[in-house]
């Protein structure tokens, strides 16, 4: 039976944070890409297609199966221009984005909207100046939008290398818990045979959700303390504290779950 690996981009597989990537470990990664079949490989981004191609060929990674972009809210089959519609059709209903961007305006003080490219009709982003604490303003914006009628998710992380917050409003059912899950239903690969890692606040819902999750060891300490809090309440989560950073922890969660490296 095959397997899924699903990783999140930035400062997950791509050492493009602060802290100095072990030697080796993207090349021993390719390694084990190279022969995955008949695993399936899978990137899960807050970023839009073509900025995570553009990763893609900037650092060399492995091609992958399947690209999760936009925290979720699409998905591609590789090589395909346009995103699943099964998907897209499933997320359409109940949001509305401009209602969502202005109610955020007016509750977000000095939050800026992201560029242009990095909003859909499926996401409204926004930067803040300041590192977020990420639950507590997730649970705030979450109680705000119930208030307001307002049928959406949003997802609260941080942006070490630039310093900034960011928050997404995302149509509710996406995220990229469940743009993974749809994913692995669609390959029939079971959760225990799924593993995930990420390192920030938007991939706290993945590692959360009962797949086998990896959080790489360059996190930050908000985001691991939030997880370590989160896990008591997520009855099945499972999730390695990895030790090594970026595409070496990956490697490190692969041989804690048992899946050979190549």
């Amino acid at each position: 039976m095959s397997r899924l690996l699903a990783t999140d981009m930035d400062r997950t597989l791509v050492p493009n944070g602060l802290q100095r990537p072990e030697a080796g470990a993207l090349d021993r990664f390719r390694d084990w890409a190279s022969a995955r079949e008949p695993d399936h490989l899978a990137y899960v981004t807050g970023r839009h297609r073509a900025l995570a191609l553009e990763v893609v060929a900037e650092y060399r990674l492995p091609e992958p199966d399947w690209l999760i972009c936009n925290v979720g809210t699409e998905i591609y089959a590789a090589g395909a221009q346009q995103p699943l519609e099964e998907w897209e059709e499933l997320l359409e209903k109940g949001f509305d984005a401009g209602a969502v961007r202005r109610w955020a305006e007016g509750v977000l003080p000095g939050a800026r909207l992201q560029e242009p490219e990095k909003q859909s009709p499926l996401k409204v982003s926004f930067y803040l100046d300041e590192e977020p604490e990420p639950g507590a303003l997730q649970a705030r914006l979450a109680a705000g939008l119930d208030a307001q009628e307002l049928d959406a998710r949003v997802v609260v992380s941080y942006d070490e290398t630039e310093k900034r917050g960011l928050v997404d409003f995302l149509a509710p059912g996406s995220g990229k818990a469940r743009a993974l899950d749809y994913l692995r239903r669609h390959l029939n690969v079971p959760m225990d045979r799924t593993l995930f890692a990420g390192d920030s606040g938007n991939d706290a819902d993945a590692l959360l959700s009962g797949v086998c999750g990896v959080l790489v060891g360059n996190a930050t300490d908000t985001v691991r303390d939030h997880l370590q809090e989160a896990l008591a309440s997520h009855q099945g989560a499972r999730v390695l504290f990895a030790r090594r950073p970026y595409t070496a922890g990956i490697l490190e969660g692969m041989a804690h779950y048992g899946w050979e490296e190549h």
